[in-house]
Formats: structure tokens, sequence, C-alpha cells
């Protein structure tokens, strides 16, 4: 008589057997019982973000990252060479910094605001921004001079100021949003649901420019990108970013030449 500890020592040591003669990278198949309770447990769990999600925040910090960098050369040009700057380029610049400003501004709020406080809910309360935040306390008074000093252009100390200004300000951003994406996105994938990034997505595009804000993402995407977004924008929208775009395009000829 096989009692039942030989009879799960001989089942074990069978399925032992039949584990080691499935080709590597394989799974068993699982029982009906077994594949109704996996079903079950993947329709209650949301789905994370992926890499994929993270599309828009990655072209937010590519056009911070451009603008900024666009108009470092354009001071320091204005330094080097005043005589190429009229006064219709130094009120277009003037147009264009406030822009910039305001969409900084307006994302590092969302930052503070809605995306610390998701990923804290998400994550669980050991996560800690306060480098990230005290970084934005460190970035915003920078903006507020860069504003003076834009205002008061072309005056030769107003000029000094908004280079020595934007310098300064994009080697913040650069190391800011360096560790931004390597600290931030994967507590992102890691915990926070897809829906719940799609609300925080949509609700942080309020208060943007889109004919600011839209049309330069666009400048920033690969050609994988481009076609990405442009295959998931119903028509209307993709008619009205063409409209955008080619404001937006006048408006940085003006600045940038």
């Amino acid at each position: 008589m096989i009692t039942d500890r030989a009879r799960g020592d001989i089942l074990g040591d069978h399925l032992v057997r039949d584990d080691l003669r499935r080709p590597l990278g394989t799974k068993p198949v699982p029982s009906p019982a077994a594949h109704a309770t996996d079903m079950t447990s993947a329709s209650l769990t949301p789905r994370l973000t992926t890499d994929d999600d993270l599309l828009g925040m990655r072209l937010a910090h590519r056009v911070i990252l451009r603008d900024v960098t666009r108009l470092r050369e354009l001071a320091d040009r204005m330094l080097a060479d005043p005589s190429s700057f009229d006064r219709a380029r130094y009120a277009a610049t003037a147009d264009y910094v406030g822009l910039f400003v305001a969409s900084l501004y307006h994302h590092h709020n969302v930052e503070d605001l809605a995306l610390w406080p998701l990923i804290t809910a998400s994550a669980g309360p050991h996560v800690d921004f306060t480098e990230l935040t005290d970084d934005h306390d460190e970035l915003d008074p920078l903006l507020d001079e860069l504003g003076e000093f834009t205002r008061g252009l072309p005056d030769p100390a107003a000029v000094a100021g908004f280079a020595r200004t934007l310098r300064t300000l994009s080697e913040h951003l650069h190391e800011h949003i360096a560790d931004e994406e390597r600290t931030v996105f994967p507590l992102i994938t890691g915990h926070v649901s897809a829906d719940a990034w799609q609300r925080f997505e949509k609700d942080a595009q309020r208060g943007g420019r889109a004919d600011f804000d839209l049309t330069r993402f666009f400048a920033v995407m690969t050609e994988d990108e481009t076609e990405r977004v442009r295959r998931e924008l119903p028509l209307p929208v993709r008619l009205v970013v063409a409209v955008f775009s080619r404001r937006q395009r006048r408006r940085e000829r003006a600045v940038f030449g």
C-alpha cells in the first residue's frame, strides 16, 4: 500500500523530471483552475505605466533643455555682437523668454503639486522628493532673474545679466533633469498605474499653451516618435497642430534667426 507521504514523493519526483524535460525558457501549462485564478488576478491588477507611456514627460524635458541651450547661445551672441540685434529682435526675444519661463513654472508646479503626491500615493510614504523640490526652489528665483533681465534688454547691464543667468540656469536644468529621470521614472513605471498616469497627463496639460508647448514637442521628436504620435492624434488635432506649428516657426525665426 502506498502511503500519502510516498504518493507525494512519487508525484514530486515525476514533476521534477517533467520540468527538466521542458525546454529552457518555457513555462508549464497551468491547470484550468490555475488559469482561471491567473485571469482573475490579472483583471484585478491594473496595468502599470510603461516606459513608452513616459514619452510626453521625456519630450517636455527635451524641449526645456533645447530651449535653454538655444537661449544661452543667443545671449552669448548678444554679448559678442550687439549690432546683430535690433529692437524688434530684442522684443521678440523678450516675448519668447516670457513664454519659456511661464512654461517652466507650470512644469515645476505640476510636478510639486500633482506628480510627487501621485507617486507617493502609489509607491508609499517612504519616497522622498525633498532633493528635487529643493532644486525647484533654487531654479525658480533664476527664472525670476531671467525675466527681469529680459525686460531690461537691450541695456548692456541687462544683456550681461541675461547671459550670466542663462549660463547658470542651463547648468542647473541639465543636472536637475538628469537626476529626475534617473530617480523618478523608475518609480512611475514600478508603481503608478497606466490609468492614473493618463489622468495625470490630462490634468497637467491644463494651464499650458498649446501653441507654444505642443508645437515644440514635435521639434524634438525622432521620426519614429513623430509617426507614433501622428497615428494617435485625431485629424482635427493634427490640423490645429499644423497651424500652431507655422506660428511657432515664425516666432522662433524672429528670435533665433
